[in-house]
């Protein structure tokens, strides 16, 4: 049974390509944004682009996927990769850990195409 046989339950067998395919930018792993990447990934979608130059604080923890003990200082980009390559090795992950602002928004948005943004 695949890990996913779930998702393919809800979506069919045949639109499994679709999410495999699927490419997700993501600005912000705070407190909203990682729980989405989380979810969609284990929804099965197949690549990423994350944004996001801040750290784990120690404050984080109340409420951010991402804040434990164990990853206060590290980059929220690199936390959350590491988590989603766990839930799927094969998932395709592009990750900026910086704070993005004018001109290196478009740059961003004219470097793939994606499905969604957030």
């Amino acid at each position: 049974m695949s890990w996913q046989s779930r998702t393919e339950l809800m979506f069919g067998v045949e639109r499994m390509p679709q999410l495999h395919q699927a490419h997700v930018m993501v600005v912000g792993l705070g407190g909203v944004g990682a729980y989405a990447v989380e979810m969609l990934c284990r929804a099965g979608v197949g690549e990423f682009t994350l944004v996001d130059g801040d750290t784990v604080n120690d404050t984080n923890r109340n409420r951010q996927l991402v804040a434990l003990t164990s990853t206060v200082g590290q980059l929220k980009t690199d936390v959350l990769a590491a988590r989603l390559r766990d839930i799927n090795p094969d998932v395709k992950l592009h990750l900026y850990p910086e704070f993005l602002r004018d001109e290196r928004t478009v740059e961003l948005l004219k470097m793939a195409k994606y499905d969604y943004l957030s």
